[in-house]
């Protein structure tokens, strides 16, 4: 949260499958204070009607989806009805209601500065990014196809977004995602 806000990551977007194939879709935001602002102080943009068009695009990609009736009021409620103000809370908020939702045992835990270089456990957080193909320094992390509703148009699509996952799989993503972790630590 206290690094300044690099451009073009996941902090404000997320990747979904429809179909017509991969959609990114991203959160606007504003940056008070230039480029030297903070990703705790990354502001929501209330110049364009996201939510709407966020709620549409994800509704038509997965209304078919195997699990969809079983999440889709979560989802639906974190998009539509969270009025946060700052990107962060978004984020956090989110991550809380997938957690909850899915029986994750994990605790959050933020610190209060930027940590340039992790020590004590592996660091991940240079290794995703939806822009950069340089990931010289992050360990491959297999992904095992699983059936996505419009695979028969565009194949098995890896490495989408929770909302692919969860409407797809259900309750077996987070069995999917401790399969695909496991040899990274």
């Amino acid at each position: 949260c206290y690094e300044t806000y690099p451009k073009q990551t996941w902090r404000n977007r997320y990747l979904i499958i429809g179909g017509n194939g991969p959609c990114s879709l991203s959160v606007p935001v504003e940056k008070p204070f230039g480029n030297t602002t903070k990703t705790i102080d990354i502001v929501i943009s209330k110049h364009a009607p996201w939510q709407q068009n966020h709620w549409k695009t994800i509704y038509s990609a997965y209304r078919n989806a195997p699990f969809f009736i079983y999440y889709c009021d979560l989802v639906e409620d974190l998009i539509l009805k969270t009025h946060e103000e700052k990107l962060v809370n978004l984020n956090k908020k989110v991550i809380d209601a997938l957690i909850t939702e899915l029986e994750i045992p994990v605790t959050i835990a933020y610190t209060e500065h930027f940590v340039a270089e992790a020590h004590d456990y592996l660091d991940m957080r240079f290794c995703i990014s939806p822009k950069s193909r340089d990931q010289k320094n992050c360990p491959p992390v297999e992904y095992k196809p699983y059936y996505q509703v419009f695979e028969d148009r565009h194949g098995f699509v890896p490495n989408p977004g929770i909302l692919d996952l969860i409407f797809n799989l259900g309750p077996d993503a987070v069995t999917y995602l401790e399969e695909a972790a496991e040899g990274l630590d």
